[in-house]
């Protein structure tokens, strides 16, 4: 039986370095081979005229062209799985949050300091993120609807504090953030309190909670410890923390923690989940969105068998059919709901 071809990657970027040590650890893999290498999206766009390429890797900030004009061009007339390389600063990252938005697969953060010795640390993190784009499906599915405007029946409750006696949980990973924001994007405002739990850096989340208020009519920040869970108000994990949740008589109060030594994802969503299970039981809604593995599957079943609603984003509109399929194998999920109806789904749970 003859051996599958390797995937083929084509790595971007305006640093000598870092196309050497990537070419490097690709081509360790048995699964994956660099066929060529661009110090900027000008060069990029020459060898894709002329070489076929599985994925590709790219950075933002680089001479002639920036990462998000090329992510731009490359969807619309070409469109293919791509990992962005991103500075671990609030301007890359706010950038980096873009390129999810127009379709780039993944993010890998460069270490601030210690380049070197910080990227060696990341090899087994690159090498995973750039072989599940290769099963990533892109440029697939239609846009996220338009914000309209709220109905008079429907008050803007935005900034407003109302107690909640429901709680929604939302877990995501590859594909998540423009799953997530489409879903946000039709939420009413007095939509019962939501947590997020998307796999991204720390950077990354505070960047990701901005753009989703900018675009949403509900309220989206990073969740603090001790803060209270509200109707109208989604809560985003911090990338480098984990959520659980406590009552207080009748509120819902956040408890943020370190990340998890014994979890490989993190925020780890099945940490959420078994916490929102425990506490919130019956008033609670589950949600499983696209991603690679299997995180947030028993966390799901577990808010399943405390008599919580959930569901899973089917397979036609994931990215990645990882996530999803374990919580619906395990029973964690009742139903699997395609995604533009998802945020319908919650509504009608929610009685609004």
């Amino acid at each position: 039986m003859k051996n599958k071809p390797p995937y083929r990657v084509l790595v971007i970027d305006d640093s000598a370095f870092i196309r050497q040590f990537l070419t490097r650890i690709i081509n360790q893999n048995q699964d994956l081979k660099v066929i060529a290498t661009a110090a900027d999206p000008l060069k990029a766009m020459e060898i894709l005229k002329k070489t076929e390429v599985d994925v590709i890797t790219l950075d933002i900030e680089m001479p002639n062209m920036d990462g998000l004009q090329f992510l731009k061009q490359l969807m619309h007339f070409r469109p293919l799985p791509v990992v962005m390389i991103s500075s671990w600063t609030q301007e890359d990252s706010e950038m980096a949050v873009q390129a999810l938005a127009l379709g780039a697969v993944d993010i890998i953060a460069k270490p601030t300091l210690g380049l070197r010795i910080g990227m060696e640390k990341l090899k087994d993190e690159i090498i995973t993120k750039i072989k599940t784009a290769t099963q990533a499906r892109v440029g697939r599915f239609p846009s996220s609807p338009k914000v309209t405007s709220p109905p008079l029946s429907v008050p803007d409750n935005k900034g407003l504090k109302v107690t909640t006696d429901k709680v929604i949980a939302i877990g995501a990973s590859t594909g998540g953030t423009v799953a997530i924001t489409e879903i946000c994007q039709q939420l009413r405002p007095n939509v019962p309190g939501i947590l997020i739990i998307q796999h991204l850096p720390a950077m990354f989340t505070t960047s990701f909670a901005a753009s989703l208020n900018n675009t949403t009519r509900i309220q989206v920040k990073e969740a603090e410890d001790g803060e209270q869970i509200t109707s109208g108000l989604a809560l985003v994990v911090p990338g480098d923390k984990n959520l659980t949740i406590r009552k207080s008589g009748a509120k819902y109060l956040v408890k943020l923690g370190p990340k998890l030594d014994v979890s490989i994802y993190n925020p780890s969503i099945n940490h959420t989940l078994h916490s929102v299970a425990e506490v919130a039981g019956v008033n609670a809604m589950g949600v499983i969105l696209t991603g690679m593995g299997n995180d947030g599957a028993d966390g799901l079943k577990a808010m399943r068998d405390n008599g919580a609603y959930t569901i899973a984003q089917d397979e036609k509109t994931s990215v990645i059919y990882g996530m999803p399929l374990r919580a619906w194998e395990n029973k964690g999920a009742a139903k699997q709901v395609p995604l533009p109806e998802i945020a319908e789904e919650i509504h009608h749970w929610a009685g609004i």
